[in-house]
């Protein structure tokens, strides 16, 4: 898969293409009078429930036509676009969202009006919450840039001999490992360009 690096980049979604955790606690406090109580990544942690209140939560609004309408990442299309337009390369989109084919459907169409169709060259949609490690498994070795805003799975692409980002956030704010973070895409696109 060395051909690859030169003009693919892998990115998670919520977090790093989407601005998921705006539009779920909007979710939450319209549809669910829930307000959260810190800025806890573990979402049942955040709003004080239950563990398995949490994952039902998230669970009904990965599966809600709310998916359709999330916002944009900062500052994520502007430099994403620059990245196709002006230095070539194409996106493959790994997200665990839900198995939920139209759940599914609806972040490609999100995604496609945000950033435009051309961008993505694929998508692998995974169940809420499941792991990357089969997803990433075929890119083993490739040196493909991986943007992610969890340490674990950026983690993980690094020990798959990827090229990982951290998209920086409150909740990953701990992490104090190897990997760069970054806390907008103008210094993603520097750092894979080799503007930094």
């Amino acid at each position: 898969m060395k051909e690859m690096k030169e003009n693919i980049i892998l990115v998670d979604c919520d977090g790093v293409l989407c601005d998921w955790e705006y539009a779920f606690h909007q979710w939450c406090k319209h549809s669910k009078g829930l307000i959260p109580q810190n800025s806890e990544y573990n979402i049942a942690k955040q709003f004080d429930l239950e563990r398995s209140e949490g994952k039902k939560l998230v669970t009904e609004f990965n599966d809600s036509a709310a998916i359709a309408f999330l916002p944009p990442l900062r500052d994520a299309v502007y430099y994403m676009k620059r990245l196709n337009m002006l230095n070539g390369y194409k996106f493959h989109c790994i997200t665990s969202l839900s198995t939920n084919s139209y759940a599914q459907k609806l972040r490609i169409q999100n995604l496609e009006l945000l950033f435009g169709k051309e961008l993505f060259d694929k998508y692998i949609i995974l169940g809420c919450g499941d792991d990357k490690d089969e997803a990433l498994e075929p890119y083993r070795d490739s040196e493909c840039w991986w943007i992610e805003d969890k340490p674990k799975n950026a983690e993980l692409g690094a020990s798959l001999g990827l090229n990982s980002i951290i998209v920086a956030h409150e909740h990953n704010a701990y992490y104090k490992g190897d990997i760069p973070r970054y806390w907008k895409w103008k210094e993603i696109y520097k750092h894979i360009t080799g503007e930094l």
